[in-house]
């Protein structure tokens, strides 16, 4: 699929990680809510979260608990960053500038990506070891529009 196809608005559909015993687990639960942004300019922005956080009991999220501020980590992604199309592998590599996950920041992630109607789905490679019999994460991405955002 040529860059273009990339470009606009999409919703997320689902994030699942796919153990090596088979087993299927929703990361962000069973609706989670995301935005996967593609600009016409080659860059990137992902924002996915599980639907129904539970809000911090004072308005200020300075003054967030440990565990209200663990539990807004760990039920958040999102990253920007830019990106370059290897359509020959179908693999969609993002050079992260900025992110949630520190860790992220500078770094390279690639995605394996295949186009199923107005569907996007991408993937990782196994995480941990390289096997085929480790993790992998999938997720299914909805179009909601074909702007042509500018850059």
């Amino acid at each position: 699929m040529p860059v273009n196809s990339f470009v606009g608005v999409w919703k997320l559909i689902s994030c699942d990680a796919i153990r090596r015993n088979g087993s299927v687990l929703p990361i962000y639960g069973k609706n989670p809510v995301g935005r996967l942004y593609y600009d016409t300019a080659g860059n990137m922005s992902v924002h996915i979260m599980k639907a129904g956080r539970p809000k911090f009991k004072d308005e200020t999220k300075f003054r967030a608990t440990p565990s209200e501020m663990r539990a807004a980590y760990e039920s958040y992604e999102a990253y920007f960053s830019t990106y370059q199309v290897d359509e020959e592998h179908c693999i969609i590599n993002h050079t992260v500038i900025g992110g949630l996950f520190p860790n992220w920041t500078s770094s390279l992630q690639a995605r394996h990506y295949k186009f199923e109607g107005n569907r996007l789905i991408l993937s990782t490679d196994p995480i941990g070891y390289v096997s085929k019999e480790k993790t992998v994460v999938t997720l299914v991405w909805e179009r909601i529009n074909n702007l042509l955002l500018a850059g």
